[in-house]
């Protein structure tokens, strides 16, 4: 029996080993984590709350206005970008320092121009002087002919005295010939050049000759464009032109986030809608006497919608919720955040989405909820707190 003891506990110990599992092997262990919502949550003594000046407003469901948000393209004026043409043949002069995106005013000389006659005229300079060469050669054949006759005794004095004065008058006349010829090839004084002038204030869009250059009547020299003030063309779905008020305004922001301006609508015609899209174009005018706003450049532009028809009166209207636009923060990146407070003296920030902007309130259309506070004054401060660039 004492014998059996030992492979007994062999076999018990073996047993006992199958049965255990292995532990597994972890690449990596975070000790002590913190959750993500802490990462954004700013926790402030009473005394930097004052000093900071928080002050927060509860985040409310509103009626807001219906608005649709489309893409419109900034335009110059009709009747106000115009095109700087040669009013007669002629050489150009001082021109070479008009470049497009040029600053222009109205009366400014662009170029002078140095006349010519029209090609008609220069032909029938180069045969008048063909036909003077003409002549003094016939003439000084003669004078030849009359001196050999004197010679001989055949001829008169007084005929070659003739072919003598023939061949001054022929001499005279092809001298003159040439001259009005030279005159007519660009050797014209600098006093006849014609100054073309700007005739509006405005920017340089096109520029299509050099200085030097020979150009014809009604040959383009330039484009200009007024940019004080500027149209926004607005494809609107056909559907939306009976939702538009009578005079109604619309808000025009710059895609780079820069202030919105207002846009007047002006009379222009309705274009026919566009196949496939089911759009046609409206125009606003803005003010732009900064020139902020260049031909060409895309917008957005909130549109204000009424009811289904254009007897409907006032605007309709959505629920919604809605901030001070004092709350709403952006990123490096154009991320967009809010400071909402979670305890005493403690805020944390919020990703939120931005649906629109009306008047001083921002549309949001998820991040937040209903009831929240958000901090208005002291949100620059407290983004600056948390990121170490605020004392």
């Amino acid at each position: 029996m004492s014998r059996l003891l030992p492979l007994v506990g062999i076999l018990s110990l073996a047993a006992c080993g199958k049965d255990e599992k292995p532990k597994a092997i972890v690449a990596s262990e975070v000790a002590n984590p913190v959750k993500e919502s802490e990462l954004t949550t700013v926790t402030i003594t009473a005394d930097a709350e004052k000093r900071l000046g928080i002050k927060t407003v509860a985040i409310k469901t509103d009626n807001v206005q219906a608005t649709r948000e489309v893409g419109g393209e900034i335009q110059a004026v009709p009747g106000r970008a115009v095109t700087v043409v040669a009013p007669v043949q002629g050489t150009l002069r001082g021109g070479a320092s008009i470049t497009a995106g040029q600053r222009v005013r109205e009366g400014q000389t662009l170029y002078s121009l140095v006349p010519l006659p029209a090609e008609r005229d220069l032909l029938t300079l180069n045969q008048g002087t063909a036909q003077a060469r003409t002549q003094l050669q016939v003439a000084q054949a003669r004078l030849s002919r009359a001196e050999e006759l004197l010679a001989d005794r055949a001829g008169s004095v007084r005929a070659r005295d003739d072919a003598r004065a023939d061949v001054a008058l022929a001499q005279r006349g092809l001298a003159d010939a040439r001259a009005r010829q030279a005159s007519a090839n660009g050797n014209a004084g600098v006093g006849q050049a014609l100054p073309i002038k700007a005739p509006l204030s405005g920017v340089v869009q096109r520029v299509t000759v050099t200085d030097g250059s020979v150009v014809t009547p009604n040959m383009v020299l330039v484009e200009l464009a007024a940019l004080n003030k500027v149209w926004v063309r607005v494809p609107l779905f056909v559907g939306d032109l009976r939702r538009l008020g009578k005079g109604q305004t619309v808000t025009v922001r710059p895609l780079d986030g820069g202030a919105p301006r207002q846009g007047r609508p002006v009379e222009a015609p309705l274009l026919g809608a566009t196949a496939g899209t089911g759009t046609a174009d409206v125009f606003y005018e803005i003010d732009n006497a900064d020139e902020a706003f260049r031909p060409g450049e895309r917008v957005a532009v909130d549109v204000t919608l009424g009811g289904n028809n254009l007897a409907t009166a006032g605007a309709a209207t959505t629920e919604a919720l809605t901030i001070p636009a004092a709350a709403l923060l952006y990123d490096a990146t154009g991320g967009q955040w809010v400071y909402v407070r979670t305890a005493p003296r403690q805020y944390t920030r919020q990703r939120v989405e931005v649906q629109r902007a009306v008047g001083d309130q921002i549309v949001i259309s998820r991040g937040v909820k209903a009831g929240a506070e958000v901090v208005t004054d002291g949100a620059a401060e407290l983004f600056g707190t948390e990121f170490g660039g605020s004392h």
